[in-house]
């Protein structure tokens, strides 16, 4: 099942398995502001959407994960190496 995160009378923002873009550099994770990770879970609390980020190499294994604050401001807000 697929989770939805939509703000009151607004379209669909975003939703899980959903192609993001990091926000800035994560040089351990060798991430350049731009690339792109996978939505694996979202969190609303609040007024507040956090994602959970898979970050993969180009064959496909898990070079990290990225926690990311999607709104109100888009930022980085941890990450962790490895699958």
């Amino acid at each position: 099942m697929e989770t939805l995160t939509r703000e009151r009378g607004a379209q669909l923002i975003y939703q899980m398995h959903d192609r993001i873009s990091i926000p800035e550099d994560i040089a351990a994770l060798e991430v350049e502001k731009g690339d792109e990770g996978i939505i694996r879970e979202l969190v609303l609390h609040n007024d507040s959407v956090t994602a959970f980020v898979e970050v993969s190499y180009s064959t496909g294994q898990t070079r990290g994960w990225v926690l990311l604050e999607i709104m109100p401001e888009e930022k980085v807000l941890s990450y962790t190496l490895g699958g």
